[in-house]
């Protein structure tokens, strides 16, 4: 069940953060400041309360707090000390309680393109070794729920070895991951009309109860 009241993103939203990225300066700040309020900030927080009955409808713990879900305008300034605001949004809803390799839900979106699905972050070193291990050990299992997700529409991403890391293990679904240095599952698409109504809701919903069902067996 969804909850109504998010329209869709501006028509000008696009234009907007397209724009920005040649006057994202602290000279602009303020008047970029006013834009990103209307534009991005009051649609997305409507958008994130769109999707909330969905999370809490999962049988996961989430993490639903706004302030931690929502992005925020700002950019941190220690790495972007002339570039004021973000040119990008985004919405996270992560395990709870969990400090690292925490599985979440995400969306995100940018001047020309918005993705959802699956994401591990604060991803260590022997938490992907433990995720490897799992799945080396049942690469069929894994490789069936892949199979599911990727049949309603999304992909394994992350960069991928330059050579087979498992030759002995026959082709499967599960050397998707198996052969990535680091991995998401998830949708991309271009920026279309979606976006400006409130069917982008409903499409990002349905997408986290599909690829929700791979969130246990991401957990290590």
């Amino acid at each position: 069940m969804l909850n109504n009241s998010f329209k869709g993103f501006p028509k000008e939203m696009p234009t907007f953060l397209f724009e920005l990225r040649f006057h994202n300066t602290i000279e602009d700040q303020a008047e970029n400041v006013e834009k990103y309020k209307k534009l991005i900030i009051e649609p997305l927080r409507l958008l994130y309360g769109a999707l909330i009955p969905t999370i809490t409808s999962l049988d996961y713990p989430f993490d639903i707090k706004p302030a931690r879900c929502i992005s925020t305008p700002y950019t941190d300034r220690r790495y972007f000390p002339s570039a004021p605001l973000k040119e990008y949004m985004y919405i996270r809803f992560k395990q709870f309680g969990k400090d690292e390799n925490v599985p979440g839900l995400y969306f995100d979106m940018g001047a020309q393109h918005y993705s959802y699905g699956l994401r591990i972050y604060k991803q260590t070193t022997d938490g992907i070794k433990k995720l490897r291990e799992k799945i080396f050990e049942r690469p069929e299992f894994y490789s069936d729920q892949l199979d599911q997700v990727i049949a309603d529409g999304f992909s394994v991403h992350g960069e991928l070895y330059k050579r087979d890391h498992h030759p002995k293990l026959p082709d499967c679904r599960a050397k998707e991951i198996l052969n990535r240095k680091y991995f998401h599952i998830g949708k991309i698409r271009p920026v279309h009309e979606n976006v400006f109504t409130s069917n982008l809701a409903k499409e990002i919903a349905e997408g986290f109860v599909s690829v929700s069902k791979i969130l246990d067996m991401m957990g290590i």
